[in-house]
């Protein structure tokens, strides 16, 4: 008998283990700091927190990297944290943000960690080191981890069939004049204007980021929104659509349709009404679709589709240091 109790607890001990060890192995920062912000404090970041769309002018110094395992952010909101870690897209982004699109999910996110369009939300900075060799993907992980620690945040993803806006191509087999494969002389090592000569649609398109794999605006002496992207796949421009021309004018998730592989280089630009007249949303959404349709060669079309969102379960202000 004594010798059955030993080994029951042999096998509950390694059961035990077996269960604790997957948490114990998921990257985490080597140490982490995590304070309310001082009011009025400038917000800043040494680590991209967005997943490709800038949706702001970007400089030929932008590394975009995991910053050698050193992560410092100043005056963010929460959203902006779960949005790095959980990597989540335009789309997703807003709907965690204002919960506006029409048969999704809401998204259980607090005034707090959120926000609105005409209040602030609270807001933190979060330092951390980890080791030097870490990658983007990794520090994601590691950020995953210190939300669950400091904030208490639960999450879970799901899926929702939704009114949304297919991309399709307004010509088939054609795209527009600013629409074009990433060019294969381009390695994305150095600005726009240093491309070799065959790379002639870029000057036809106008001035694309400097940094590659982003959507950012892009400097323009014309009136008007001006939207590039360098060596991007079309999904990162549909989940952008809704951010780059806002909910009034776009209050559908968008989804690629245009069967387009591949990277490409885009330059967009449109007028934007902010006059806020009577009818100038329309105006707006008008605007940015014929903007698509003659310089991307696109269009939208009505449609449903599954859209994957990110839903708070629990989210707690963070535990002191």
């Amino acid at each position: 008998m004594c010798r059955t109790f030993v080994i029951l607890c042999i096998l509950a001990f390694a059961s035990a283990f077996a269960q604790s060890s997957p948490s114990r192995a998921s990257p985490a920062f080597d140490v982490a700091s995590v304070r309310p912000s001082k009011l009025n404090s400038p917000a800043h970041s040494n680590v991209p927190l967005d997943a490709g769309n800038v949706y702001a002018l970007i400089g030929p110094d932008e590394t975009r990297s995991a910053a050698g395992g050193l992560f410092i952010a100043t005056h963010q909101a929460l959203w902006r944290y779960i949005t790095f870690a959980y990597k989540l897209s335009g789309t997703q982004e807003l709907a965690l943000r204002f919960n506006m699109f029409s048969g999704a999910p809401k998204s259980g996110a607090p005034f707090w960690v959120t926000g609105s369009f005409d209040a602030a939300p609270e807001y933190f900075d979060i330092s951390a080191r980890a080791p030097a060799d870490t990658s983007m993907d990794q520090m994601r992980l590691m950020m995953q981890a210190l939300l669950a620690d400091r904030f208490h945040l639960t999450i879970h993803n799901l899926s929702a069939n939704t009114p949304v806006f297919a991309l399709v191509l307004a010509k088939p087999g054609f795209t527009g004049p600013n629409l074009q494969p990433h060019s294969s002389f381009d390695t994305c090592g150095v600005p726009t204007p240093d491309l070799p000569p065959h790379n002639a649609a870029a000057f036809v398109m106008g001035e694309l980021p400097p940094v590659c794999g982003v959507i950012a605006h892009v400097a323009s002496s014309a009136p008007g929104p001006h939207y590039g992207g360098r060596a991007v796949p079309l999904s990162l421009l549909v989940t952008s659509i809704p951010t780059m021309t806002g909910l009034a004018a776009m209050p559908r998730p968008v989804v690629d349709q245009t069967n387009l592989s591949g990277l490409y280089d885009f330059t967009l630009n449109w007028m934007h009404d902010l006059t806020g007249e009577e009818g100038a949303v329309a105006d707006n959404a008008a605007n940015f679709r014929t903007a698509l349709k003659i310089q991307l060669g696109l269009e939208l079309k009505p449609s449903h589709a599954p859209i994957g969102f990110l839903i708070i379960d629990h989210v707690e202000r963070p535990s002191e240091n």
